[in-house]
């Protein structure tokens, strides 16, 4: 329409956001909002204009000062990504770098095939400059040259100018694996190929991707034979924070109010590579009770071990063996997972030998049958194994218990001690006789807190142990034996009063009436030809699971009622 009424074409917009002298003079300098007006009034004094309409439309605003983004037409630089893409889809596809999670290989494989080509210049104050100098006499010459800190340069009599564009971030930073680097030195050999890269899923397209192929291009090898994404820490409400909306959480007022230590556990807690979680504070709180049941446990150990010091543990007990089993196994579980990069299943078995396995059994079991060397042994190589995780606190425990300087971040991880498996294997019995004690203790409250045994057992064996736990008296008394067997030991009874085994084998037929019940629905929806046809598979699967969990828990439940009933 412009070109056939003659009216100017508006094709180009400075950098000022206004129009140049080519959109001519009556729209010169006019911002786009006022230029667009105008070329409408223009159009309807000439009587071509129909009709207006309003268009809904998807425009690019400014997050920061909330302007719409104009589109400015200017020549870039841009590279032809097809051949660089090829071999690194190749490596990718061969495995050559592992990914956490494996999905962002695929992801990234997708990605390569489907690339375009890539713009390296950007109009920016900040960066690389691009090493290509233009020719002030001839417009369509171009050179390189390494002069960038020139603005022009002299070749063959003629003068160059730089061109004033400079790298995009991504770019410039894709090198850095090798350019960092001096090519066949010593640091080049031992840290080209590097071992793991640790980044964000959203700079998985512009970084990652652009360090392999860069990389195998200039190198012929991969930067990297481990990538890592991470998630990402989101708001409360599961939004991404951002200081412009303010919702950012900031990690010193977190430290200020639970600790360094708590900050760390409380975010790795329940976090798996890729997925992206919510701050939760509540985690913190976990963590920073962690950090004081570590604390108050080596207060204990330190009280007990004096001063002191102990080159290899003395196990005696059957409680020692278990512990030292119990080290052991877990020692392997966290360097297996470290190894995998499963922090949070890392720090998941910590917790469980520190809070559950060394302080409520242990511990316990050690004021009956006090041990120094293996109080020793255990608390320093819990402190190995949880430094990783909580470093100020173990360094300060660290310190504590050892005289000399020494960093507990320089010490080599934890080795296997020997320990009887037999005897390891006893004390979980014990455990087991002590677990039913309280809940029966929980459940029916007997006012006899003795347990009986006709003969010598395990019970009378491990009676001071099982008395500390459980605050029950442990007897052998042929005569006098309780009313109600132990399902963890044979051997061994207590007394229960006649009323509260009613009550109770009452709420056990309750329980087993409402099992049945639901058994026979879950067996009915099985029986049903139609729902195993069309059901989804995995629906089905899950409904035979529950219904074998039921069959399972009404066998406990009937075993129960069975033993209880023998008492009466």
């Amino acid at each position: 329409v412009a070109e056939r009424h003659n009216l100017p074409k508006i094709t180009v917009i400075g950098h000022d956001g206004r129009m140049t002298p080519e959109a001519g003079k009556p729209y010169m300098k006019l911002d786009v909002a006022s230029a667009r007006k105008q070329v409408i009034t223009d159009l309807t004094s000439q009587g071509l204009v129909e009709k207006t309409e309003n268009h809904e439309n998807s425009v690019g605003h400014c997050y920061k000062c909330g302007t719409i983004i104009q589109p400015l037409l200017k020549e870039q630089w841009f590279i032809d990504m097809e051949p660089l893409a090829k071999p690194a889809i190749k490596a990718l596809k061969e495995k050559q770098i592992t990914f956490y999670p494996d999905s962002k290989r695929t992801q990234l494989i997708a990605y390569l095939e489907n690339l375009k080509d890539w713009n390296i210049s950007r109009q920016i104050v900040w960066g690389i400059p691009i090493p290509a100098f233009q020719s002030e006499e001839d417009p369509t010459m171009w050179i390189f040259d390494t002069h960038t800190d020139q603005p022009t340069i002299t070749k063959d009599g003629k003068t160059y100018r730089r061109d004033p564009d400079v790298f995009d971030t991504w770019f410039s930073s894709s090198s850095w694996p090798y350019a960092t680097l001096e090519k066949g030195s010593d640091d080049y050999v031992k840290f080209y190929p590097n071992s793991l890269m640790e980044t964000g899923g959203e700079i998985l397209y512009p970084w990652v991707s652009r360090m392999i192929m860069l990389g195998l291009y200039e190198t012929g090898k991969i930067p990297f034979e481990t990538v890592y994404i991470h998630g990402y820490v989101l708001a409360s409400d599961g939004t991404k924070m951002s200081k412009s909306v303010g919702n950012v959480i900031s990690p010193m007022a977190m430290i200020e109010t639970y600790g360094a230590d708590a900050l760390r556990l409380g975010l790795m807690t329940d976090r798996a590579p890729g997925i992206n979680r919510p701050f939760d504070e509540m985690k913190l709180v976990g963590g920073r009770n962690f950090a004081n049941k570590l604390w108050n446990i080596a207060r204990y150990v330190h009280e007990k071990i004096s001063d002191k010091t102990y080159e290899q543990p003395n196990p005696a007990s059957p409680a020692d063996h278990w512990i030292l089993h119990r080290l052991n196994q877990t020692t392997t579980n966290i360097a297996n997972d470290l190894n995998a990069y499963k922090f949070s299943e890392a720090f998941d078995a910590a917790y469980k030998l520190v809070w559950h396995d060394f302080a409520d059994w242990y511990i316990e079991a050690s004021k009956s049958e006090l041990n120094s060397s293996i109080l020793h042994q255990v608390l320093l190589s819990i402190l190995k194994m949880v430094h990783p995780f909580a470093p100020f606190v173990t360094e300060a425990i660290w310190q504590q218990t050892h005289t000399d300087s020494s960093l507990l971040a320089n010490q080599q991880w934890p080795t296997e001690v020997n320990c009887d498996n037999h005897q390891a294997k006893q004390f979980e019995a014990i455990k087991e006789i002590v677990t039913e004690i309280r809940v029966i203790q929980k459940l029916l409250a007997p006012k006899d807190k003795t347990l009986y045994s006709a003969r010598e057992s395990l019970a009378t064996q491990s009676k001071e142990v099982i008395e500390q736990l459980t605050k029950y008296s442990v007897k052998i008394d042929k005569q006098n034996l309780g009313n109600v067997r132990l399902a963890s030991s044979e051997s061994t009874t207590i007394q229960i009063e006649p009323d509260k085994i009613a009550a109770y084998q009452k709420a056990i037929k309750q329980q087993i009436s409402a099992t049945e019940q639901l058994a026979n629905t879950l067996s009915a929806r099985l029986s049903n030809t139609s729902y195993v046809s069309n059901a989804p598979k995995h629906i089905v699967a899950e409904t035979q699971q529950q219904l074998d969990a039921t069959h399972s828990k009404l066998d406990e439940l009937r075993a129960e009622l069975l033993r209880f009933a023998a008492s009466n």
